[in-house]
């Protein structure tokens, strides 16, 4: 029936086609960038070089590896060469800068159990990578991605470079990361599995003093702790210590002495119950955990010793959910005291959070959390008083950690400037005017935006999680009326909200038909109403509400299967592929008829902005559009999208900018065309190839060349010519 429907389309539809080509004498030449939004999504590690003073890495669990610059104040990404093929590396397990020579550093890759790994190695900072792919799985978006660094460079010999595996034990390269071999006479790979997830050897270590190898793993009888004297041909387990606990993090002080933190479970999607802080000085173990006369509940995680004084250390808590977040502790005689950056039973605070360039993270408080999901946190080895650390939203950091000894306030900012992770699955641009929003935005755990400046973060007011919370499930906006706009998230109470302001505040729409988790939604072009298609299989209908009336209606003429959008500019007309056959609504929505144009089973349809009764349809593999409302269609061939979107026009009152994710016969990528798919140039190279795509992408409606498009981990990626 396929078939025969897609000949019956080909036959009635106007063959006019357009042929895949290359449209300018040379492809323009973009600069890459991301929407702001201020980090989003969670930072498993920092780490500080120690061979060059403000050199800074950061891994993420979906969103690549970044490295910070210190004169443009903000993080670069380093790993967006890795596309679609190799989506499943740009989760960084762990990443090692070398301690002796600066240039160089290693990435370990491979977002899930699996599929295979693979090592990076650099020797220009991160700019380039060489690539070697490696016999096991990694997981730097599995259970226990917090925990490290299971890679380190040796600082003896740092032709020398180590890593642990979750499933494999310990691997080692003698030459600069080129050739690995697996650590043989290494006892253990770690019996320890947290929702059928190894964890395996989970951080590796070098003491300072004797030059002596120590490896952490996740073993449930306590022996955890393995040391070599003799560059790994030998091994011996430390005493056991703390049986039913790991040490998820470790760090030496220049003396020697190894300290550590330990939890009942490695996190962080499971909470911890319990956990402790110890302290080992080559003979023995010393616990040093803060005591819990603060209300402390819960493991502790990240662990850093200053490179400066070997008694000065602070520790992060796990999933301890007091009203500030996790807490931070800092001691300066090796444990036997500490202070904490809040105590939640007397209410005393020794804080400030400063979050003015990313107002959304506080969430609907009058002030932001410390954090949660603070799995590591570092101190600069060249400034004692710079801490920063990771959460499950972004980064934050402090300039003034010492204040804490004397009873004064750390002021705590914001950090995570450029980088960007977040799982992205749609965003729009209407036609805008100033004071309305440029983009609208939806995403995995933050919900969405509206963001008034693309280059800005967003504020609070604007911040949809503030609202409702929850990973939404579609979005659309009134293209004549940017401040109109409407979600549907996973939620039965309340699936859908609205905005009539541009996102300054957002109210759950009232008596929803039916209690299901989001669905889809379409908002006619003035924003005087909006279709609902409910998610799941037990409704064949599709609901109206009408805006000014705060009335539901069913709408007529369609059923289950159905997918619906509203055309751009005519505020009564509606478009629908059901059944095989193309719809159309010219009353508002109210009931949809055939135009006696077949489609194929499953496709999208996207209206064109500015252009009344224009409409896009896309199947992958057939591509076509329509100028008369869908009474007939003009093929594009040799294309396949997964999405496409507009933008303005390259000549006021011209046909817009057609934006595609796909292929169009210059390899997979970002595609735009100028002459309504004539013609197709490639804007992007494969060094800007961003990971996993989700199938989303939007021109800006005011700005010519400009394009945002999905990424699963790396945010909302903004594309502009440079003229």
């Amino acid at each position: 029936m396929k078939k025969l429907r897609y000949a019956a389309l080909c036959l009635c539809a106007v063959m006019t086609a357009g042929l895949a080509g290359c449209g300018d004498a040379s492809p323009p030449d973009y600069a890459w960038s991301n929407v702001a939004i201020g980090g989003g999504g969670y930072v498993t590690g920092m780490v500080y070089s120690e061979a060059e003073e403000n050199l800074i890495y950061a891994r993420t669990d979906i969103g690549g590896a970044y490295r910070w610059d210190e004169s443009q104040q903000r993080w670069s990404a380093l790993t967006d060469h890795l596309g679609g093929d190799a989506w499943n590396l740009i989760g960084i397990e762990s990443i090692a800068p070398d301690p002796v020579d600066a240039n160089r550093v290693y990435a370990l890759c491979g977002t899930y159990m699996g599929s295979k790994g693979a090592v990076l190695s650099s020797e220009d900072y991160g700019n380039t990578w060489v690539q070697v792919d490696m016999p096991f799985d990694c997981g730097a978006n599995n259970y226990g991605r917090g925990v490290g660094e299971r890679m380190a460079v040796d600082p003896k010999n740092n032709a020398h470079v180590w890593t642990g595996t979750r499933n494999a034990g310990l691997w080692k390269s003698e030459d600069y990361g080129k050739t690995w071999n697996e650590v043989v006479s290494f006892p253990a790979k770690g019996d320890y599995r947290q929702e059928n997830t190894a964890v395996g050897v989970m951080w590796v270590q070098f003491d300072p003093v004797s030059g002596d190898v120590y490896a952490g793993v996740a073993n449930t009888d306590g022996n955890c702790i393995y040391r070599s004297s003799d560059d790994g041909a030998s091994w011996e387990a430390l005493p056991q210590n703390l049986a039913g606990m790991f040490p998820l993090h470790a760090d030496f002080s220049a003396d020697g002495t190894l300290y550590l933190a330990y939890a009942d479970n490695t996190g962080p999607n499971a909470d911890h119950a319990d956990g402790a802080v110890c302290k080992y000085d080559g003979v023995s173990f010393t616990d040093i955990t803060p005591p819990k006369n603060d209300g402390r509940y819960g493991g502790f995680s990240g662990i850093s010793v200053d490179a400066n004084d070997p008694d000065t250390v602070v520790v992060s808590t796990m999933f301890y959910w007091s009203d500030p977040g996790d807490n931070i502790y800092r001691t300066t005689d090796g444990g036997e005291s500490w202070t904490g950056m809040f105590n939640e039973k007397t209410g005393e605070k020794h804080y400030h959070m400063d979050v003015a360039e990313a107002d959304w993270l506080t969430w609907g408080r009058d002030e932001a959390k410390l954090g949660w999901w603070i799995t590591d946190v570092s101190i600069d080895p060249f400034h004692s008083d710079r801490v920063m650390y990771g959460t499950g939203a972004t980064i934050y950091r402090t300039e003034n950690m010492t204040a804490l000894d004397t009873g004064g306030d750390v002021t705590v900012s914001f950090a995570a400037q450029g980088l960007e992770e977040t799982a992205v699955y749609e965003m729009l641009s209407p036609a805008y005017e100033d004071g309305e929003p440029q983009l609208y935005s939806i995403m995995g755990d933050l919900t969405g935006f509206a963001h008034m400046d693309v280059t800005q973060r967003p504020d609070d007011a604007h911040f949809m999680g503030s609202a409702s919370g929850g990973n939404a499930t579609d979005l659309d906006a009134a293209y004549e009326n940017a401040n109109v706009a409407v979600y549907a998230i996973q939620d039965r109470r309340n699936p859908l909200w609205m905005t009539t302001d541009g996102g300054t505040s957002w109210q759950a729409v009232e008596n929803p038909p039916e209690k299901v988790e989001g669905g889809k939604v379409c908002v006619n072009a003035d924003g005087t109403c909006f279709l609902w298609t409910p998610a799941g299989t037990g409704s064949s209908n599709i609901y109206k509400y009408s805006i000014p009336d705060n009335k539901w209606y069913y709408t007529q003429g369609l059923g289950y299967g159905a997918s619906v959008a509203a055309d751009r500019v005519d505020p009564k007309l509606f478009y629908a592929v059901y059944n095989g056959t193309f719809c159309v609504s010219e009353d508002a929505g109210v009931s949809f008829h055939p135009t006696g144009q077949l489609t194929p089973d499953h496709c999208t349809i996207q209206a064109v902005v500015g252009k009344a009764g224009s409409v896009w349809l896309n199947s992958g593999s057939s591509v076509m559009y329509s100028e008369d409302r869908g009474q007939s269609f003009t093929n594009i061939q040799d294309v396949s999208f997964t999405a496409i979107g507009f933008g303005a026009p390259k000549k006021a009152g011209g046909y817009p900018t057609v934006y595609a994710m796909g292929e169009a016969g210059q390899g997979k990528g970002i595609y735009r065309s100028t002459d309504k798919g004539k013609t197709w140039v490639r804007l992007n190279d494969e060094q800007h190839l961003f990971g996993h795509l989700n199938d989303a992408i939007a021109g800006d409606s005011k700005v010519f060349g400009r394009v945002y498009f999905a990424t699963n981990g790396r945010g909302i990626v903004m594309g502009d010519q440079i003229q």
